[in-house]
């Protein structure tokens, strides 16, 4: 289907911004944010882009997104898994952060308590710890730049001397029959490094992963010891 006119100008700035706000885009072509958000909406049934609270960014496949703009998709659902796994938390705990966007909504929540101390392999997750003054601990690898993250043997080596007491984390699929699947071994090995002294590991996924089984196994569900869903 070919775009025109207005929605073709949205289309092209999305291709140069990679992501755009409603306020962004009628500021620039002239339009109220209720046009604009008119027009967002028929694109994305389109399938054109995916919208997120406020604006939206274009449609490659999800998985193959960069979590900086992964972050932004299914934004309300994500926070509503953070608050619900947030309950899990308690004052001087080690907490492992994977480098899944799901993950990192719990940060702010974490924020909340006293004495944590966050484990992770995502930069993105450093960065955001630091802003909230969260003591962090990163642990080292190759740089991984699509998520983010540092992996490989040096990190999962690393990893396997981690002893946390709660292990969050995310991947891309959860089938029927309960395989937790993801299209990047690198960083499943890293979330099974830590996962195998963590005191207790928890998988975080929203509905749109059900269902779904992608290339590399990272674990069963009965494997892990708690699943939260939203």
């Amino acid at each position: 289907m070919k775009l025109t006119g207005r929605k073709k100008e949205i289309f092209d700035l999305l291709c140069e911004k990679k992501r755009a706000s409603v306020g962004f885009l009628a500021g620039t072509l002239y339009v109220s944010e209720m046009t604009i958000r008119r027009d967002l909406a028929e694109m994305e049934r389109q399938g054109f882009l995916r919208r997120y609270r406020g604006g939206a960014v274009l449609t490659p496949p999800k998985e193959g997104l960069p979590v900086s703009e992964r972050h932004y998709l299914e934004e309300e659902e994500k926070r509503a898994l953070a608050l619900r796994a947030a309950a899990l938390l308690s004052d001087g705990l080690s907490v492992f952060i994977d480098s899944s966007s799901t993950a990192q909504y719990l940060l702010p929540h974490i924020k909340k308590h006293e004495g944590i101390r966050v484990i992770t392999n995502s930069v993105a997750a450093l960065l955001a710890a630091e802003k909230l003054n969260i003591p962090c601990l990163l642990i080292g690898g190759d740089y991984y730049g699509r998520d983010m993250c540092l992996v490989g043997t040096l990190a999962e080596r690393y990893a396997l001397d981690l002893n946390v007491d709660v292990a969050f984390f995310s991947a891309q699929g959860i089938s029927e029959d309960g395989i937790i699947s993801d299209n990047s071994p690198e960083q499943g090995g890293v979330r099974l490094a830590v996962m195998k002294n963590a005191r207790r590991s928890v998988f975080l996924f929203e509905r749109g992963k059900l269902g779904k089984k992608y290339l590399y196994t990272l674990c069963r569900a009965d494997e892990v010891e708690l699943m939260l869903a939203e």
